[in-house]
Order: structure tokens, then sequence, then C-alpha cells
């Protein structure tokens, strides 16, 4: 039974998440509990702009790597039953795989085991993951490439390594991945909206994924096929918090299972599918058990402050979302910081002459002194036509292909483009992807514009340095500041 003080708190969290659905910023669904009891579960925005379907708090999501917990948990099942050990190797279940006599069970679980990541292969986004694959044709793709470390002398995060442990549940259980984990903890856990995806079973209440270009844009395609126990699944955030109930002290793990997943801090890359570690909440250290997930058009984050039984889901189906910002300060209003919504903005009209001044090319390194002057008329005019072609995604590849072209580093680089009395800023965002949304100007001084952004609130200034050059301040939704001079109008 929700008490006046779960009252008070859940009207703190929605205000927040309103304002921040009615202006834009988040798209998806929220689920915040305490001490055994929901204060929120809500759905905001579109699970389909197409055909203006709404998000609930039963509307299903991908989860990515959220996936690897329910794989982790499997194996330590199987162990309990004595069909497997985690420490040992995987030759025993995956006969001649290269190095499999010095890789253990363990090493998979805690991404220690060096093996690297097959989503960062050459021609993954652009071929690979729009094909069927079955697990074995998976790993046919990384079994033969070498290892970034001996195993269990470093970390790196690799999925690589759950797409192995998918396979030796299978072997091991003589089911398929898929029953195995509806069999043993979707059903006996009553996870009706829970399952994974193959990408060829109908799924009613499902979210669509979308990206940002200019606009909201459906996301790339990808075939489910490829990431079973690395990211194959998906969930509600109702769903989910059954599994956060099953994985307290009081569930399906023993204490010795629960302190072995959650007793101490691990790497940065996770272990046995949770990062925890330590984050400071109003004036006190909070032990977290968390991960996140993406999967293309998808972005979700699942936080356990275990110590005070509070957990905070955020699921989205628009992949620029900070959920991390979002799983942060909803945190931060149940444990009473101070967290204000974002405030309405008004736009202010600029002349159109004026506005596309602030076109161009800016860069964080050296590189403005790099590129001949006699060039420079020749790449405005080539990123002048990029600005104009109508497929968003064809248009960054181009993109890159100038810049390379041109000696500019990406990575130091963002491009403010003027298209149709609008500035767009296009930037590289999560893990190196590049985005293109709106910026909305809020006010003008002699040698300042102030700004906004649509789809992810930002803050930009651009600033006319005595010199005359334009200096652009950008500040994240993370609270990062970067400060870049203007390379080239364009």
């Amino acid at each position: 039974m929700k008490t006046s003080a779960h009252f008070e708190v859940s009207e703190k969290l929605n205000t927040y998440m309103d304002a921040l659905a009615d202006q834009g910023y988040f798209n998806g669904a929220v689920l915040v509990a305490q001490e055994n009891q929901i204060i929120l579960s809500k759905g905001f925005g579109m699970a389909n702009f197409e055909h203006d379907v709404h998000n609930t708090s039963t509307t299903k999501f991908r989860l990515g790597a959220l996936t690897k917990s329910f794989t982790s948990v499997a194996i330590i099942q199987l162990q309990d039953q004595g069909l497997l050990d985690a420490n040992d190797p995987i030759t025993l279940y995956i006969p001649n795989y290269p190095n499999g006599n010095i890789i253990t069970i363990h090493h998979l679980l805690t991404n220690s085991s060096g093996i690297p990541d097959y989503p960062t292969f050459p021609h993954f986004w652009k071929k690979t993951m729009k094909l069927y694959s079955t697990i074995e044709q998976t790993i046919e793709s990384f079994k033969d490439k070498p290892l970034q470390f001996t195993p269990g002398e470093g970390y790196n995060y690799t999925s690589s390594s759950f797409l192995l442990l998918s396979y030796i549940i299978e072997k091991v259980s003589g089911m398929s991945y898929q029953k195995y984990i509806t069999d043993h903890l979707l059903s006996p856990l009553n996870m009706r909206n829970t399952g994974i995806e193959d990408g060829r079973t109908l799924l009613k209440h499902f979210a669509s994924g979308y990206s940002i270009c200019k606009g909201i844009i459906p996301t790339e395609y990808v075939d489910m096929s490829l990431h079973a126990g690395a990211g194959g699944m998906y969930s509600t955030v109702e769903d989910l918090y059954l599994w956060d109930r099953a994985l307290s002290k009081d569930g399906i793990l023993t204490q010795q299972q629960w302190e072995r997943l959650f007793g101490e801090d691990t790497s940065p890359f996770g272990s046995y599918g949770w990062v925890v570690t330590e984050q400071f909440i109003n004036n006190k250290s909070r032990k977290r058990v968390w991960h996140n997930g993406t999967m293309n058009g998808f972005y979700a984050e699942f936080n356990r402050y275990v110590d005070e039984d509070i957990t905070i889901i955020v699921l989205s189906n628009v992949n620029l979302t900070p959920v991390d910002v979002i799983c942060e300060r909803l945190a931060k209003i149940v444990m009473g910081e101070e967290v204000l919504p974002p405030n309405p903005f008004s736009r202010i009209s600029i002349a159109p002459n004026e506005l596309r001044k602030y076109a161009g090319i800016y860069n964080t390194g050296e590189e403005a002194t790099s590129i001949d002057s006699t060039r420079v008329t020749e790449l405005r005019e080539a990123l002048d036509k990029l600005s104009s072609i109508d497929n968003p995604k064809f248009a960054v590849g181009l993109f890159y292909e100038t810049f390379y072209q041109y000696g500019i580093d990406t990575t130091k680089t963002a491009v403010v483009t003027y298209e149709e009395d609008t500035l767009y800023l296009f930037i590289q965002k999560n893990w190196g992807a590049w985005f293109k949304y709106e910026i909305v100007p809020l006010s003008k001084e002699d040698n300042s514009l102030i700004c906004t952004t649509l789809h992810i609130k930002e803050q930009i200034e651009f600033r006319i340095e005595p010199n005359g050059r334009l200096r652009l301040i950008h500040l994240d939704p993370h609270g990062h500041r970067t400060e870049a001079l203007n390379l080239i109008p364009i």
C-alpha cells in the first residue's frame, strides 16, 4: 500500500517525466519502485509514430544487452543441476574452439575472455546485421579472430561471449535458447510479455524503433536471429520488475549466488549481466547494480539500488534518448534530492540570412590550419550538396567520406547545417554514431546566440570571438561541455 510519502514522490516523478515527454525529450516507458511498492509505471509518447499508437506500461521494447542477465542466470541454474561448472573450459562444450582450453565459462560471464565483440566487425552495420544467422553461424564469424588479451588477464565488453553461452545452454539443456529461457525463467516468473525475438513471429503491443536525423526516422533493420542470449530479448517495464523481484535477496538466487553477482564492484564492463558500482546521490554513496542495453532504435537502462530497495527501469524506442541521465534523475527524486523538470522554451525568430551565418564545421582540434585555402570552396560546395540529400542515412556515409578526403578528424568535429531556414547540429553521439537534430534559437545578443535542441535536451551557444571567428559551446545531457571553433563556414 502506498504511503503518503510514496504519493508525494510519485507526484514528483510524474511531473518530471510528463515535462520531458511534453517537450519531446522522452518516448518510452518508465517504472520506479521502492520497498516492494510501484510508485510510477507509465508509458510516454508513441510506440508507433506512423499509426499514432501510444506507449503504455505494457508496451514491449527490445532490451539489447539487458538480455545478458537472463543468460547468466540460466548458466547458474544449469550449474546447480550439475550439468556444467563455471570454471570449466569451454572446449568441454564447444570442441575445437580456438583457445577453448584456456577460456572458461566464468571468463565468458565476466567479459574477461579476450574474445572480440562481433558487432564491431567491419561490414556489420552495412550488411551482416541485416542477414539471418543461426547461433552457430554467428560464432563462426568471430571464433578465429585473435584474442585481445590472455583470458582472465583483462576486460573488454563483448557480446560474442554471450553467443557462446547461448550455444552452451542449448547443448547442455537439449533445448533451444528460446525454449530454455521461456520454460525455466519466464513462465515460472509469470513474465508473459517477455520473450526472445526471432524477427519472424508477430508480436502484439510491440514498439517500433526510431532514430533521429533532422526529425524522427525509422531505425535501420536488424535481423534479431543474430543476437540470442547477447541481446535478443524484449520485455515491458512491468515484466522487468518481476525479474527485479526474482533477483532480490529473497528471490530465485541462493545467498551465495546473490553475493557472487551483486556482492562486490565489477569492472566497468560488468559481470554475469550486471555492473556493480557506487553512485553518489543526495550526499551519500549508494550501491548501484545496473546495466543498459541498445538495439537498433531502442535504448534501455535497469538500475537497482539494493541497499535502499529502489528499482528504476527506463525503456525508450528512440535511440538518442539519454536513458542513463533520466534514470539517475529519477533516483535522485526518490532519494530526496531536488530535481527540477525542464522548463518550456520559446523560439525566437531570426532572419534567414543571419541564421545561416552559424552553419559550418566546428572543430575541437587544430585542423583549422591544415586545409589548404584553395580547397575551402571545394569542401564547402561538397558539404552543401550533402546537406540537401533527402536520404539522411546515405548522407551520413558521404559525410564520413568527405571528412576523410579533406583530413578532418570526425572524433573532434561537429557540423552545423542550414537547411530550409533551420539550423541542425550534426554530431557523433552514442558509440560514435552520427545524429542530426534541430537547433532552436532562444535568445540573441550582439556577440552570442543561445539555443536549445529538439529530441535531446542540450544547450548550445554560438559566440563571436574578438577576431570575428565563431565559437560553438555545447553542453550535453551529462553536463559535458565542449568548445569548438568554426573551421569552415558552410
